[in-house]
Protein backbone atom coordinates (compact mmCIF):
# COMPACT_ATOMS: atom_id res chain seq x y z
CA UNK A 1 0.00 0.00 0.00
CA UNK A 2 1.27 3.36 -1.49
CA UNK A 3 0.84 6.80 -1.04
CA UNK A 4 1.37 9.25 -3.95
CA UNK A 5 1.43 12.77 -2.94
CA UNK A 6 3.99 14.54 -4.42
CA UNK A 7 2.90 18.23 -3.86
CA UNK A 8 1.10 19.80 -0.52
CA UNK A 9 -2.61 20.48 -0.36
CA UNK A 10 -4.18 23.52 0.20
CA UNK A 11 -6.92 22.53 2.72
CA UNK A 12 -8.49 25.78 2.81
CA UNK A 13 -8.38 26.45 -1.22
CA UNK A 14 -11.95 25.28 -2.05
CA UNK A 15 -14.38 26.02 1.11
CA UNK A 16 -12.69 29.84 0.80
CA UNK A 17 -13.18 30.10 -2.82
CA UNK A 18 -17.37 28.80 -2.45
CA UNK A 19 -20.21 31.23 -1.27
CA UNK A 20 -21.93 34.60 -2.08
CA UNK A 21 -19.12 36.65 -1.29
CA UNK A 22 -15.52 36.85 -1.57
CA UNK A 23 -13.17 35.38 1.67
CA UNK A 24 -10.13 37.35 2.83
CA UNK A 25 -6.80 35.36 4.60
CA UNK A 26 -5.00 37.13 6.87
CA UNK A 27 -1.69 35.88 5.07
CA UNK A 28 1.08 37.06 7.64
CA UNK A 29 1.83 39.50 10.18
CA UNK A 30 5.02 42.07 10.83
CA UNK A 31 5.48 44.62 12.75
CA UNK A 32 4.21 47.26 10.74
CA UNK A 33 1.18 45.79 10.22
CA UNK A 34 -0.80 42.51 8.25
CA UNK A 35 -0.78 41.04 4.82
CA UNK A 36 -4.19 40.49 3.99
CA UNK A 37 -4.87 38.17 1.00
CA UNK A 38 -8.25 38.14 -0.92
CA UNK A 39 -9.21 41.71 -0.28
CA UNK A 40 -8.16 43.00 -3.77
CA UNK A 41 -8.75 41.10 -7.06
CA UNK A 42 -6.79 42.47 -10.22
CA UNK A 43 -9.51 41.97 -13.05
CA UNK A 44 -12.58 40.34 -12.90
CA UNK A 45 -12.58 38.87 -16.21
CA UNK A 46 -10.67 35.40 -17.64
CA UNK A 47 -7.65 36.38 -19.93
CA UNK A 48 -8.43 34.21 -23.25
CA UNK A 49 -5.30 31.74 -22.59
CA UNK A 50 -7.13 31.18 -18.68
CA UNK A 51 -8.82 28.33 -17.09
CA UNK A 52 -12.13 30.56 -17.00
CA UNK A 53 -11.13 31.91 -13.17
CA UNK A 54 -11.42 35.41 -12.04
CA UNK A 55 -8.96 37.46 -11.89
CA UNK A 56 -6.01 37.31 -9.37
CA UNK A 57 -6.10 37.85 -5.75
CA UNK A 58 -3.53 40.28 -4.50
CA UNK A 59 -1.96 40.57 -0.76
CA UNK A 60 -2.26 43.97 0.79
CA UNK A 61 -0.09 44.84 3.32
CA UNK A 62 -2.04 46.65 6.02
CA UNK A 63 0.00 49.29 8.13
CA UNK A 64 -0.71 49.13 11.91
CA UNK A 65 -4.10 47.64 13.59
CA UNK A 66 -7.04 46.02 11.78
CA UNK A 67 -10.58 44.76 12.40
CA UNK A 68 -11.16 41.41 10.18
CA UNK A 69 -14.37 40.16 9.20
CA UNK A 70 -15.02 37.13 6.85
CA UNK A 71 -14.95 39.07 3.75
CA UNK A 72 -14.04 42.63 4.63
CA UNK A 73 -11.04 44.52 6.76
CA UNK A 74 -10.70 47.86 8.12
CA UNK A 75 -7.78 49.83 9.58
CA UNK A 76 -8.26 50.87 13.10
CA UNK A 77 -7.02 53.25 15.59
CA UNK A 78 -5.40 51.09 18.05
CA UNK A 79 -1.87 51.15 19.25
CA UNK A 80 -1.48 49.36 21.90
CA UNK A 81 -3.99 46.65 23.94
CA UNK A 82 -4.71 49.29 26.83
CA UNK A 83 -6.68 51.12 23.96
CA UNK A 84 -8.44 47.86 23.24
CA UNK A 85 -12.56 49.00 24.96
CA UNK A 86 -16.01 48.40 24.25
CA UNK A 87 -15.81 51.96 22.98
CA UNK A 88 -12.87 50.41 20.00
CA UNK A 89 -14.96 47.65 19.00
CA UNK A 90 -18.09 48.87 18.49
CA UNK A 91 -17.79 48.25 14.63
CA UNK A 92 -17.87 44.69 15.64
CA UNK A 93 -21.28 45.01 16.94
CA UNK A 94 -22.70 47.19 13.70
CA UNK A 95 -20.95 44.53 11.58
CA UNK A 96 -24.24 42.77 9.88
CA UNK A 97 -24.33 39.45 9.87
CA UNK A 98 -23.40 39.29 13.50
CA UNK A 99 -20.49 37.43 14.63
CA UNK A 100 -20.30 34.09 16.96
CA UNK A 101 -16.54 34.86 17.71
CA UNK A 102 -14.20 37.65 18.39
CA UNK A 103 -10.50 37.26 18.78
CA UNK A 104 -8.54 39.68 20.22
CA UNK A 105 -4.94 39.12 19.14
CA UNK A 106 -1.65 41.31 20.78
CA UNK A 107 1.35 40.34 21.77
CA UNK A 108 0.77 41.47 25.46
CA UNK A 109 -2.91 41.51 27.30
CA UNK A 110 -5.39 43.96 27.31
CA UNK A 111 -5.89 45.04 31.34
CA UNK A 112 -8.10 42.46 32.63
CA UNK A 113 -10.37 44.52 33.93
CA UNK A 114 -11.27 46.13 30.51
CA UNK A 115 -11.27 42.30 28.75
CA UNK A 116 -13.65 41.45 31.61
CA UNK A 117 -16.04 44.30 30.59
CA UNK A 118 -15.32 43.36 26.93
CA UNK A 119 -16.43 39.72 27.56
CA UNK A 120 -19.13 40.11 29.75
CA UNK A 121 -20.92 43.08 27.12
CA UNK A 122 -20.51 40.95 23.69
CA UNK A 123 -21.59 37.49 25.84
CA UNK A 124 -25.24 39.64 25.93
CA UNK A 125 -25.79 39.58 22.23
CA UNK A 126 -24.34 35.71 22.49
CA UNK A 127 -20.58 36.65 21.04
CA UNK A 128 -17.80 34.42 22.12
CA UNK A 129 -14.39 36.79 22.76
CA UNK A 130 -11.33 34.91 23.40
CA UNK A 131 -7.57 36.68 23.46
CA UNK A 132 -4.49 35.47 22.20
CA UNK A 133 -1.20 36.33 20.66
CA UNK A 134 -1.39 37.92 17.16
CA UNK A 135 -0.20 34.33 14.90
CA UNK A 136 -2.61 32.62 16.62
CA UNK A 137 -5.85 34.54 16.42
CA UNK A 138 -4.61 34.75 12.11
CA UNK A 139 -4.70 30.92 12.28
CA UNK A 140 -7.88 30.68 14.30
CA UNK A 141 -9.76 33.57 12.31
CA UNK A 142 -8.72 31.60 9.20
CA UNK A 143 -9.84 28.42 9.56
CA UNK A 144 -13.30 29.91 10.92
CA UNK A 145 -13.71 31.42 8.32
CA UNK A 146 -13.08 28.51 5.95
CA UNK A 147 -15.72 27.10 8.14
CA UNK A 148 -18.32 29.30 6.92
CA UNK A 149 -18.57 30.69 11.01
CA UNK A 150 -19.32 33.81 11.55
CA UNK A 151 -15.93 35.33 12.52
CA UNK A 152 -14.39 38.37 13.76
CA UNK A 153 -10.09 39.36 14.94
CA UNK A 154 -8.77 42.37 15.70
CA UNK A 155 -4.89 42.20 15.18
CA UNK A 156 -3.10 45.06 17.46
CA UNK A 157 -0.35 46.33 16.18
CA UNK A 158 1.46 47.74 19.29
CA UNK A 159 4.11 50.43 17.94
CA UNK A 160 5.01 50.70 21.28
CA UNK A 161 6.62 47.11 21.47
CA UNK A 162 10.12 46.71 20.62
Amino acid sequence: MSSEITRGTDLLADSLAHGPRRKIILESYAPSGVDVKGFVQIGDQPDDDDDGAPGEDKVVHMNGSIVAFPDACFFMNIRTPEEVSLESLSVVKLYQPTVEYLFIGCETPVPPSEMNKIKLEFRKKDVVVEQMDIMNCIGTFNILNGEDRRVACVLVVDTDEG
